[in-house]
């Protein structure tokens, strides 16, 4: 019994001294205290869409939540929106705000609700650029290029070309909505270059960088505004066109609404600053206080931005990777304890959540897609080129066509169609009235382009739709084929193939067309089939009896029969395409759909929705006109 407890006690003693040992070691180790959120709520961040401040926002969002322990998320929007939300307190840091360029910053910062905290960057630079190949070299074209007052020169008019508008040249404009896409459209007037120049909108970032990379890899002449830092200024060798200098009294004129626009100018050294919330700044003094000095070199942040889209990366992913190779840089933004408390979770913490699918079994396409794609760019860019060319001269002559028409008669036109397909006096009529109103909301000639887009991308996908589905429906391996092509067709994203599309083609109507119709195509294929297959079968063997050859009954029997189904393909290939006008406005389209997209990006509600409401009207109208003709033909069966 005494050994029993002697053991015991010394098993206990023993215990007792691991303890010690182990709080002593606690104590003399350096511990890394996690930090308590000054505010409760996730702090929000502004998720703009131009590559630097993405990185910016990562970075901030990385040291915000390692450093100081807060949650973060982001909020999509365009500038504007953004603004607007940041002087709501809705969101409460806004990355990279060039101050002063919005009325509705400036609005804001006069009432208080927001501040102007730090630099991310410095030497930012903006303005109208070129390629160094145009200029140097031996095979520059426009040599003698080198200030904005040039541009009126027909010899560079010419050397722009827009392809939409030949007898002018094409500017490449920031997207709608974008702040610089008011002022660079005021210094177009300032420069009298409006006559000269198509002032062409692309729609979205991705799809204006997009046009200018494939451009560069072509070498061939555009004209474009551009800022840096950005990957394209690091990546690619431009020339920036000289322009008069600043002055603040025509940088007030320029960015005005109402302004006059007739003097142009350079824009001024960028003030370019963390936008942040009064109320946030009040609730986290450190968080302020660290934007304050958070300050990137512009050579490393282009430096960063190049990597990044090069290796394909996340913006999460490159902070990550900067706040590990770059510890002498933001250490001076941070105090110490934060420092080691980022440091630390830099060591441990695995972002990116891991799957427990066998990685020797993954494989990516994304690289060798990729390739694909820059090859056919680089290589046969100038055969797509043309073939978009070609393609473009018969949507411009339609285009010029419907706007020449007299409003009147574009109106008995359909007027007369809604007659023939329904012979309703009250339907004629109404079609009529809605027309008429579409011209009172001062929407006919942005009708017009639209209708051109979608009757031809309508027009194609009914010729490819027709016979693809007669053929579907005459073989059961066509049919086997096609079923799991159109189900891509139908759910692949638009942007998958829009952004390859625009860089053979170029921004505009064509590639917006081959995007309508790889939408609007399944349908007709789809209906095309289900028709021919209802025919019913006596039907058929009657027709042989009769000595028809299978021509002979496909276009006697058949597709008379099967009208009605074949009408509604037609239809739900045109609502389709109708649908698709506001993707094809992001690319370049010009016509109702760009309309709402610039009401969108600019917060005018006004704007988009009158530009909606006249998408609408051409849709109830084209609709009753091709279900009329459907319902015809079903009168006859």
């Amino acid at each position: 019994m005494r050994r029993f407890v002697s053991r015991n006690a010394t098993a206990a003693a023993h215990l007792w001294a691991c303890v010690l040992v182990l709080i002593f070691a606690g104590l003399s180790a350096p511990a890394v205290a996690r930090a308590e959120c000054p505010v409760t709520e996730p702090v929000r961040f502004a998720g703009v869409n131009w590559e630097s401040g993405e990185f910016i926002t990562a970075v901030m969002q990385e040291i915000i939540e390692r450093g100081y322990g807060c949650a973060t998320e982001t909020v999509p929007g365009n500038t504007v929106t953004l603004e607007q939300a940041l002087a709501n307190d809705d969101i409460q840091i806004l990355a990279e705000e060039w101050v002063s360029r919005s009325d509705v910053w400036k609005k804001a910062a006069a009432e208080g609700t927001v501040k102007a905290i730090g630099h991310p960057f410095t030497e930012a630079r903006e303005g109208w650029y070129v390629p160094d190949y145009m200029v140097h070299g031996p095979q520059a074209v426009a040599a003698g290029l080198n200030n904005v007052g040039q541009l009126a020169d027909p010899r560079y008019v010419a050397l722009f070309r827009d392809p939409e508008q030949p007898g002018k040249g094409r500017f490449l404009n920031c997207p709608s909505g974008w702040t610089c896409e008011g002022v660079n459209s005021a210094k177009l007037k300032a420069y009298g270059l409006t006559g000269a120049y198509v002032d062409f909108r692309p729609g979205t970032g991705p799809a204006m960088d997009a046009a200018i990379t494939a451009a560069y890899a072509q070498k061939q002449p555009i004209l474009f505004y551009y800022w840096s830092p950005s990957p394209i200024a690091g990546r690619l060798k431009l020339v920036q066109l000289k322009e008069p200098p600043w002055s603040p009294a025509c940088w007030a004129d320029l960015t005005s609404r109402n302004g006059r626009h007739t003097q142009g100018c350079a824009a001024p050294p960028a003030d370019v600053a963390y936008g942040v919330s009064t109320p946030f700044a009040a609730k986290a003094p450190a968080v302020a206080a660290m934007l304050a000095k958070a300050t990137f070199p512009i050579d490393d942040l282009n430096a960063n931005l190049v990597q990044r889209a090069d290796g394909k990366l996340t913006a999460r992913a490159q902070a990550v990777w900067f706040l590990k190779a770059h510890p002498e840089l933001w250490r001076q933004w941070v105090d110490a304890d934060t420092a080691e408390r980022i440091s630390a979770s830099l060591g441990t913490a695995a972002p990116v959540a891991k799957s427990n699918f066998p990685a020797r079994w993954m494989l990516s396409i994304r690289q060798p897609v990729n390739d694909a794609v820059a090859g056919l760019v680089r290589n046969h860019g100038a055969g797509f080129r043309a073939v978009s060319n070609a393609g473009l001269s018969v949507i411009v002559a339609l285009d010029g066509l419907l706007g020449a028409v007299p409003w009147w008669l574009l109106i008995a036109v359909f007027m007369g169609l809604t007659w023939l397909g329904t012979r309703r006096i009250g339907l004629t009529t109404a079609v009529g009235g809605l027309m008429f109103v579409m011209g009172l909301l001062g929407l006919w000639s942005l009708m017009t382009q639209t209708l051109t887009l979608m009757l031809i991308a309508s027009l194609l996908a009914v010729l490819i739709g027709l016979p693809v589905g007669i053929a579907a429906a005459k073989s059961r391996w066509i049919k086997s084929l096609s079923l799991p092509v159109l189900d891509i067709m139908q759910t692949l994203p638009a942007f998958v193939y829009l952004i390859p599309a625009l860089m053979l083609f170029g921004l505009g109507k064509v590639p917006a067309i081959l995007a309508t119709v790889v939408y609007a195509l399944p349908p007709m294929i789809r209906l095309t089939t289900l028709g021919i297959e209802r025919v019913d079968h006596e039907v058929r063997e009657a027709g042989d009896a009769f000595g028809l050859t299978p021509w002979q009954r496909l276009w006697r029997v058949e597709l008379p029969l099967a009208r009605p189904t074949l009408m509604a393909g037609v239809n739900q290939t045109i609502m389709l395409a109708l649908s698709m006008v506001v993707v094809a406005s992001m690319i370049g389209a010009r016509g109702l759909g760009e309309q709402v997209l610039n009401g969108i990006q600019t917060l005018d509600i006004g704007m988009g929705l009158e530009a909606g409401l006249g998408i609408v009207i051409l849709a109830f109208v084209l609709d009753r006109i091709t279900q009329g003709f459907g319902g015809k033909g079903a009168s006859h069966d």
